[in-house]
């Protein structure tokens, strides 16, 4: 509902829409709505975009995998920092007018294993 009473000054300006998604709302994860309501910031975005084709607005979805915050109790075992995301934000957002990046989905490299065990 915000989204759509700001369409129209977001036309006018032309500017740029990035919707924090999540790796999560690319798959399921038994037990939670969390996957489910990420799901859903993937598909207002995709629809997002058909509604604002032609008048030079863009929009980015930025789906990052674990990323190392508060959020969780124990720091994951390997994860993302928050300027990985904020690199993917400023790429999207530094690309030339005929340019839409349309996502971004960006998870961390698992350790390589050990071949000598």
């Amino acid at each position: 509902m915000a989204l759509a009473s700001c369409l129209p000054a977001l036309k006018r300006s032309k500017g740029h829409v990035l919707l924090t998604g999540s790796a999560a709302g690319r798959t399921t994860i038994p037990g939670s709505m969390y996957s489910a309501t990420k799901w859903a910031v993937t598909g207002i975005g995709y629809n997002l975009r058909e509604e604002l084709r032609g008048t030079g607005m863009r929009v980015t979805l930025i789906e990052p995998g674990m990323v190392d915050t508060p959020f969780f109790d124990e720091p994951p075992e390997y994860s993302l920092e928050d300027r990985d995301i904020a690199n993917a934000v400023v790429y999207a957002l530094l690309q030339p007018a005929h340019v839409d990046v349309n996502e971004i989905l960006i998870r961390p490299t698992p350790p390589v294993a050990d071949s000598a065990s």
